[in-house]
């Protein structure tokens, strides 16, 4: 049995320079925001989540904890619950078109599964941050990306198709991650885990990237291309927006 004595705790984290973590947070924050722009529009033109459903259930979990739950640095919290209000919006998209990544499941099963991962990431994610005292969230939030890492590829080798991504969706969420590795590891230089867990992201995100790039060439389309067009179905007719 442990006490309080046996608890895990992180060692102190860094004192960066304002500019240098602020100026981090904005562009990564940058960076994810454009990704969330490409996957909201490539969604509306395929009709297909831009973003998979088990990667928006733990990220609005986790907007919501960084924003209500767990207290992080005053100033960002005003950041991160706009970043909330999006992900709301993220999962009208996926309630209207992540059915049909489940084909297995009926709607109302399908709003249980996304209503039950949601409830685990809600719960999991202030627990580990209480925990281990993880102020900054660089742990969690490590975890959580390569929660959606995984997702991205799964969804698609599951949908064997490039509806719903894109490549600007894929270069905005890998430098963006990238880059919160880099700040990771600043904050925590003689962390063992957020190594693994920061190459762990960048290798996902990097394999992400040359699978899909793959798949737009097979399907005869430029990877480049910002207005690629409409990747339906056999029974949808292309959507224009």
């Amino acid at each position: 049995m442990f006490g309080d004595e046996g608890r895990i705790r992180l060692e102190e984290a860094r004192d960066l320079p304002d500019w240098y973590y602020v100026g981090l947070v904005l562009v990564v924050g940058g960076f994810w925001l454009a990704a969330y722009m490409f996957a909201i529009q490539r969604a509306r033109l395929d009709r297909r989540v831009g973003i998979p459903a088990v990667a928006v259930a733990f990220n609005i979990a986790w907007e919501l904890n960084d924003t209500f739950i767990v207290p992080h640095a005053g100033w960002q919290r005003p950041f991160n619950f706009a970043w909330f209000l999006l992900d709301i919006y993220i999962v009208t998209q996926v309630l209207k078109f992540g059915l049909k990544d489940y084909p297995a499941l009926t709607p109302k099963e399908f709003k249980r599964f996304f209503g039950g991962a949601f409830l685990f990431a809600v719960l999991f994610i202030p627990a580990a941050e209480l925990e281990i005292n993880d102020y900054y969230g660089a742990y969690a939030g490590l975890g959580v990306n390569c929660v959606m890492s995984m997702a991205f590829i799964s969804t698609l080798r599951r949908r064997k198709s490039s509806a719903g991504q894109s490549m600007y969706i894929a270069g905005c969420k890998g430098i963006g991650s990238a880059l919160g590795v880099l700040m990771s590891v600043s904050l925590y230089p003689e962390s063992l885990m957020i190594p693994v867990l920061g190459a762990t992201v960048i290798i996902l995100d990097t394999a992400y990237a040359r699978m899909l790039y793959r798949q737009i060439k097979k399907e005869g389309q430029s990877p480049a291309a910002f207005n690629r067009p409409a990747v339906t179905e056999p029974d949808e007719k292309p959507v224009t927006v």
